[in-house]
């Protein structure tokens, strides 16, 4: 259905990290191109989490799996992999800066400066806490963000059933 909504031109605007770039073009296709842009978020941008390597002791090739994420986690293979049609940010600030980074357009979407965009959200992240019980919290107001998108609930009979549900989820 998401998908199907992009290409059908049925929504307005989607909170998009730099990686989601490249979805969002193959869902929209090749009529999509010019019709979608990117501007800054007002108020800033967030991270709701990352990707993360690991390389465990037991495995059969573990000098040749820490040569490769050293190598997918340099500022070149970061800086490669962002100006590529996967788009995903890098998460190196010497990075961030390079002139590659920062000059970098996106055609498709009326040639964006993503670059300068994504860039200065990334630098302007404040740390932000989750606590242990995060989901418990997070959840019940997910669920009522998509009530209110789905036009089910009214806002605010959805944020009062958000507090009542992660109320209800942290006595658990």
């Amino acid at each position: 259905q998401w998908n199907a909504g992009i290409k059908q031109g049925k929504m307005a605007t989607i909170t998009c990290p730099a990686w989601m770039t490249g979805l969002i073009q193959t869902a929209a296709g090749n009529d999509g191109a010019g019709k979608w842009d990117i501007a800054s978020v007002p108020g800033g941008g967030g991270n709701w989490g990352g990707s993360f390597l690991t390389v465990p002791k037991q495995g059969k090739h573990v000098k040749e799996a820490a040569e490769l994420a050293d190598f997918l986690t340099s500022a070149a293979s970061e800086k490669k992999i962002f100006t590529g049609p996967t788009g995903s940010l890098p998460s190196l600030t010497d990075a961030l800066s390079d002139p590659a980074v920062q000059g970098a357009r996106k055609p498709y979407f009326n040639n964006a400066p993503t670059g300068q965009i994504f860039a200065a959200s990334a630098k302007g992240l404040r740390p932000s806490f989750r606590g242990t019980k995060d989901q418990q919290v997070r959840i019940p107001f997910a669920n009522a963000l998509q009530l209110v998108e789905q036009r089910k609930e009214s806002p605010d009979a959805a944020w009062r059933k958000a507090l009542a549900d992660a109320e209800k989820n942290l006595k658990h």
